[in-house]
């Protein structure tokens, strides 16, 4: 029988680097890539009798993929179809692959059905958003139950019903950056999901409210209970999220757009300042073409002012663009308060090593001990008042053998007036080594520079395991609240060839972590 089409609304059919649910797709062909037997009834019908369903995952190559699943009867009748709520899953939970809209959306690739001790379930599996949607089918009504976070392009799934188990494979393979093709094994059991850890409220629309790549993170200084968040540049529009850790899954429940500024801006932390603005750190990139930034915004995300670095540094940077070692740059900003209004400071992720023998004195490898890859970096302080730039010198940790740099991405400040820094290499899977949060007193940076020894050191690994996966390599956001609780993001790049997982961790108190 012809599997007829699919007509999709509310859903995001523009790849332009931003999700937006407000398009219609009409009568896509349903073109399933899976298919499987569903038997949901309580007779005991055998597979092909007036009991069971025809299941089938719709990929859809053609004008913009049908982007869910549909049941069938023996006849061709269709007894449901998942319409844009597949897709609105993976918006919701962060799995959304914007860069695929024009063409699949979240892909379903795969499908499987089985009775786990009277619990008819059905799993259907998304390639391009690497994740697995669990649904209960019992008596034919079709209801979501939970996502599970899954291997990189997850393509076969088998349940185990006999041991409560569901296995899946996931088919991208990248060696030399420690990711392997992997089979991931999961287990039905009591007790609340472990995944997913964060999931947006609808907006006025009533569609979910998109987010990814969540990089930059900081606690509200008003409300316990509600942390602030930023994208990356991944996304076209850069934005503000606020989220409600009272609940679990945290929620985000609004999306702020930055709005005003020169644009071209790549937000990386984010900082509560007493004067009721926000302090954004917007990455840079090597060429310059975008300079590293600070800008201040008002509530409503307009930007107030842009800062950039002091025209030296900006002159020696260019003067090296092609030769020298400059890393990444702003990746995190913090709060200094003081008696007579506060200063920032901004965490830059890697050493940069000037090439010019007049830039020498300025750059993060005085006398070219380590050219290439300088063993420290910096932590830039701010007058807003004065306008002056300074800073403080980080000693890196050792360069891990698998990885070719370590650096920062995060500086948040604790209730006692500490910082915490998340300092990491840029490895994943199995070459992940230094995944670490660094607590530093401000005493220990009066002579200007923060050495290893003046660290104390939290190791965020056996966190990222908790719930076995694997190991992202962005640890990307830390916030810690005026009662001490400590928050850490990982950033999923927006899911774009990558696993679409968010970890957020819930680490306890501070003074607990050192």
């Amino acid at each position: 029988f012809a599997l007829g089409g699919v007509t999709l609304t509310n859903v995001d059919a523009t790849e332009d680097d931003v999700i937006v649910l407000n398009e219609t797709l009409y009568d896509v062909p349903r073109e399933p890539d899976a298919v499987a037997w569903v038997c949901p009834s309580k007779s005991k019908g055998k597979a092909g009798t007036k009991y069971c369903l025809i299941a089938t995952a719709n990929e859809g190559d053609f004008n913009g993929g049908s982007r869910g699943f549909t049941l069938f009867d023996r006849h061709g009748g269709v007894r449901y179809d998942s319409g844009n709520s597949y897709d609105h899953l993976a918006v919701r939970t962060g799995h959304y692959p914007e860069g695929r809209s024009e063409n699949k959306g979240s892909e379903p690739e795969s499908i499987e059905f089985a009775n786990f001790n009277g619990r008819k379930l059905l799993f259907v599996g998304s390639e391009r958003g690497s994740f697995i949607g669990v649904y209960d089918v019992s008596d034919g009504k079709v209801t979501f139950r939970q996502i599970l976070a899954g291997p990189l392009g997850p393509e076969g799934l088998l349940a185990i019903p006999s041991r409560n188990l569901l296995v899946v494979s996931g088919e991208e393979d990248d060696p030399d950056f420690g990711v392997r093709s992997s089979i991931m094994i999961y287990k039905l059991s009591k007790g609340p999901a472990n995944y997913p850890q964060i999931v947006s409220a609808d907006d006025k629309a009533g569609n979910p409210i998109p987010w990814s790549a969540m990089s930059g993170m900081v606690a509200d200084p008003y409300n316990d209970k509600s942390l602030l968040a930023v994208w990356d540049s991944f996304y076209s529009e850069s934005r503000i999220f606020r989220m409600d850790v009272s609940k679990t899954p945290a929620v985000v429940t609004s999306a702020t757009t930055i709005r005003g500024g020169t644009g071209n801006y790549d937000p990386e932390g984010l900082a509560a300042a007493p004067d009721h603005t926000f302090w954004i750190a917007s990455e840079g990139n090597r060429s310059g073409s975008r300079p590293n930034r600070l800008l201040q915004t008002d509530y409503h995300g307009n930007v107030l002012q842009e800062i950039g670095l002091p025209a030296e540094i900006e002159a020696c940077r260019a003067a090296s663009a092609n030769t020298g070692s400059l890393g990444a740059g702003f990746e995190g900003v913090a709060v200094l308060p003081g008696k007579r209004g506060y200063k920032l400071l901004v965490a830059q992720q890697r050493g940069w090593d000037y090439t010019t023998p007049e830039c020498e004195h300025l750059d993060d490898d005085p006398g070219g001990v380590n050219a290439g890859e300088p063993r420290q970096t910096r932590i830039w302080i701010y007058d807003p008042k004065s306008g002056h730039w300074g800073h403080i010198a980080y000693e890196l940790e050792p360069l891990p053998q698998n990885a070719s740099w370590v650096g920062l991405s995060e500086i948040t400040r604790t209730p006692s007036g500490s910082y915490v820094i998340i300092e990491r290499d840029n490895r994943t899977g199995d070459f992940a080594e230094l995944k670490t949060l660094v607590k530093v007193s401000p005493k220990v940076a009066r002579d200007g520079r923060i050495s290893r020894k003046e660290k104390r050191v939290y190791n965020l690994l056996p966190d990222m395991l908790r719930d076995n996966g694997w190991i992202s390599d962005k640890p990307e956001g830390v916030a810690i609240t005026k009662k001490g609780k400590v928050y850490l993001v990982t950033d999923n790049d927006g899911v774009d060839d990558w696993s679409g997982e968010t970890q957020l961790l819930r680490l306890g108190r501070v003074w607990d972590l050192f």
